[in-house]
């Protein structure tokens, strides 16, 4: 039987097509495709007069119907324009003057009241259309921008504006309430949201604005020569650009290159595309400035590819520039404000060929910048393959599609139902860190099991994120601050109290690790829990460096305490053990991972690693194992999955251990992936190895994520005599000594015992089925997990290990 399609009804009051300006555009990028089981229906209008009535599919899953507005409407529009110096203002007055176009409400209701899913993009249809939804239906505020903030910023020189602000203010704020789901454009809009309008931070998910990269090819100098021809562009000048619609930010850029940037830059060209270029008119303009005016989109993309830079000059705005992920798109290196490249990155985040100065540093980066990228098509490449990574339409518009169709699901179940627990989870997000990407998957075991996760996460300043999808499928609020590079750290406690205020969970879950914040903040955090009444847990994931008096002043606040081994809490209390309990590190299995790689040439054996390249990995000792090795094993080789790790020396610590491997004859043996992969990634890739080793240095980590990511591939699996591998020794083998012979020895054990290898591999499974995040995730959830009856004690922990050694 076929699948009931989700029905998915948007409201706006302006065209998608043709696809000008960034909020067209955004339209258009995240509905074209939610997916095959969804059928997403837009409605719109026109906000000038003389077009006709329009219903047409623009894609095969998104039917657009644009309304025209009744001559009586524009009227009205046009007089309350005249009173604010002729300021367009027929969207934020469009609630209070819709009643004048019966035709536009009556095809939205017609629409609404067949939907499952009714998305709201700008709060200015939602007020008149309120009474036509009804209770069952997810209701969805799809943000281009905080309004009240961008719309003050646009009319507060008016004093005559001052009402209609007021009613915006009013708009949004009754939107926001209403709304099952808020999809904002960056973590700082969230965080306006939840200050402005009290917004529940459970609601908000991180949508970003985007491109479609297919559209653009790779272009090399011959194809860029050949294109500037095509335009009548100079061919041996250096062109950066800029694009635009008329809209009062970009208006102040546009104006900036010209007044500014162009004059002191006389040997480059500057190209202004767009609409925007209608407000340089009467403006003395240089010789090495072009205007084009609008453009359509294969001259807008032509224009794109023939340049050698791009700019982003804005010095107001909200939401995300969508220009910037065109400019990406295109393989352009980018000058921006910070404000330009908000929801993007910072000054200290930014990746390669993105470049975040204040304006008055334009002209003269620009310069540098412009000769740098006429030699260097590093920056093109790298920007390229960031925007396909995570700001890809193609991409964004599916995984919006999957986001709808669970949230419509949930919806549906909660209004039959009791609610669901509601966990908040303080822990790093999106980042290149094991705790990270351990709290992910736990918290989507814990939905799973049928909670609502609140992820109360780092800053990102100073870390650019792995990606979109996690922060669009979980609710993300950026609440303290984790800096490794700097190593300034710690919580906003006022700010975090708020967000317990506003999401009133029932459960917080602190990832906790001494680098993160100081122990004050941690203990602040949890009495900000605890005297609202939250049940607080702490999964300690290096407890043993966590003294003792900490641990028991965490266990006085009311907290319960959790380590990955026995020693982590061995030094409690016998007053405050019940509080305590010992889990091992969950396992988290992305699939079968059957070997997708082509037969090994015969003797040819694999030895593979995995963790961030850090000194105490043990990479040195592994690579002289294996020249202890070779004379046996002439095929043996070494795949190493070890990213660089942000703010160490890690490059010159990966030449140190090549140079070793050199000295070894071994460098043709001995391979490193430097890129940071997701785990899924990482364990296809482990599952072609013969044996996964781990020589890790002696450590007071509670336990290794890494250890059970090669655990889960179904390998035999080495590791060192560290304690960070202790719950986990009836399972793996342990090399006897932390030295090169004691590694030769078990590998050559394993090597030459087929059986051994077979056992390792079937413990390997046991232990993978029996520590799940799934049931990792049923013990925290469970009310009694902590009570003196519950069966997975400290001792009983303990116990159960030492019978499985």
């Amino acid at each position: 039987m076929e699948a009931t399609k989700l029905r998915v009804t948007v409201i706006d009051m302006q065209p998608i097509t043709p696809a000008v300006g960034g909020g067209r555009q955004r339209l258009l990028g995240l509905y074209h495709a939610l997916g095959p089981d969804i059928e997403c229906t837009y409605v719109g209008t026109y906000d000038w007069p003389g077009e006709p009535y329009r219903d047409q599919q623009v894609t095969p899953g998104l039917r657009e119907i644009v309304v025209p507005l009744s001559p009586e409407h524009h009227a009205a529009a046009a007089e309350l324009s005249q009173q604010l110096d002729g300021r367009t203002v027929i969207d934020i007055a469009f609630a209070d003057q819709v009643h004048l176009s019966p035709d536009y409400l009556r095809v939205a209701r017609e629409h609404i009241a067949t939907a499952d899913v009714v998305v709201f993009s700008h709060p200015w249809c939602f007020a008149p259309l309120a009474g036509a939804l009804h209770p069952e239906q997810l209701i969805v505020y799809d943000s281009q921008n905080v309004e009240a903030l961008l719309r003050a910023s646009l009319l507060d020189d008016l004093q005559a504006a001052a009402p209609l602000l007021g009613r915006v203010a009013e708009l949004e704020y009754e939107l926001c309430q209403q709304a099952n789901l808020i999809l904002a454009c960056s973590d700082e809009d969230v965080g306006l949201f939840e200050r402005m309008f009290n917004a529940d931070p459970a609601k908000l998910h991180i949508v970003p604005n985007g491109a479609f990269v297919e559209r653009f090819p790779e272009v090399g100098q011959v194809e860029r020569t050949a294109l500037r021809k095509k335009l009548g562009l100079p061919v041996g000048r250096a062109i950066a650009i800029f694009l635009g619609s008329m809209y009062g930010p970009n208006t102040d850029a546009a104006r900036f290159i010209a007044l500014n940037m162009a004059p002191a830059c006389p040997g480059m060209l500057f190209i202004i595309a767009g609409g925007v270029g209608d407000a340089l008119a009467g403006i003395p303009l240089t010789d090495n400035l072009l205007i084009t005016g609008r453009v359509d989109d294969e001259r807008r993309d032509d224009l794109l590819l023939a340049a050698d830079l791009a700019l982003n000059p804005m010095a107001a705005g909200s939401g995300t520039n969508i220009k910037m992920f065109d400019y990406m798109a295109a393989g352009l290196s980018v000058l921006t404000t910070d404000i330009g490249a908000r929801g993007i990155c910072t000054a200290r985040s930014a990746p390669q060929g993105i470049f975040v100065e204040p304006l008055a540093a334009f002209p003269t980066r620009c310069l540098a910048l412009a000769s740098a990228t006429l030699v260097d098509p590093a920056y093109g490449l790298a920007v390229r393959a960031l925007v396909r990574k995570r700001y890809s339409w193609e991409r964004i518009s599916g995984e919006l599609g999957s986001l709808l169709r669970g949230a419509s699901a949930r919806h549906r179940v909660k209004t039959k139902a009791k609610s669901a627990a509601r966990v908040a989870m303080m822990t790093t997000w999106n980042v290149t860190c094991g705790i990270g990407e351990h709290a992910s998957y736990l918290a989507e075991a814990m939905e799973a099991a049928g909670a609502e996760v609140v992820v109360l996460g780092n800053d990102l300043d100073g870390h650019q994120s792995l990606g979109f999808e996690r922060d669009l499928h979980f609710a993300v609020s950026r609440a303290w601050r984790w800096d490794n590079r700097t190593w300034q750290s710690g919580i906003d406690q006022p700010w975090f109290a708020e967000l317990l205020q506003l999401s009133h969970p029932s459960m917080l879950i602190i990832q906790h690790h001494t680098a993160y914040a100081p122990f004050s903040d941690v203990e602040a955090a949890v009495g900000a829990a605890r005297v609202r009444g939250i049940t607080v847990i702490v999964e300690m994931h290096n407890a043993r460096d966590v003294p003792a008096e900490n641990k028991e002043r965490l266990c006085a606040l009311g907290a319960h305490l959790i380590a990955h081994h026995p020693d982590g809490v061995a030094d409690i209390s016998p007053a405050n053990l019940p509080s305590t309990r010992v889990l091992p590190h969950p396992v988290h299995r992305s699939g079968s991972h059957p070997r997708r790689y082509p037969p090994k040439p015969e003797g040819c054996i694999i030895i593979s690693g995995f963790g961030f390249l850090r000194p105490y990995k043990g990479l040195p000792i592994l690579i002289e194992a294996l020249s202890l090795l070779r004379p046996k094993y002439p095929g043996i080789r070494y795949v190493g999955l070890h990213a660089l790790y942000p703010g160490d020396n890690s490059e010159q610590y990966l030449q140190e251990c090549l140079q070793l491997a050199k000295m070894r004859d071994l460098l043709d043996s001995i391979h490193i992936e430097t890129n940071f992969l997701s785990i899924e990634e990482v364990q296809e890739r482990l599952s072609n190895a013969d044996i996964v080793v781990m020589p890790y240095k002696p450590s007071s980590e509670g336990a290794s994520g890494a250890a059970n990511i090669a655990l889960a591939v179904g390998r035999p699996v080495i590791v060192s005599p560290s304690s960070i591998f202790k719950s986990i020794r009836s399972v793996v083998l342990m090399a006897a000594r932390h030295e090169p012979a004691a590694y030769a020895e078990a590998l050559d054990l394993i090597l030459s015992n087929p059986r051994l290898s077979e056992t390792l591999t079937e413990r390997a499974s046991e232990w993978v089925e029996q520590h799940s995040y799934a049931n990792a995730a049923t013990l925290m959830l469970d009310p009694n997990y902590f009570s003196s009856q519950n069966p997975f004690r400290r001792g009983d922990d303990d116990s159960r290990l030492r019978a499985n050694a």
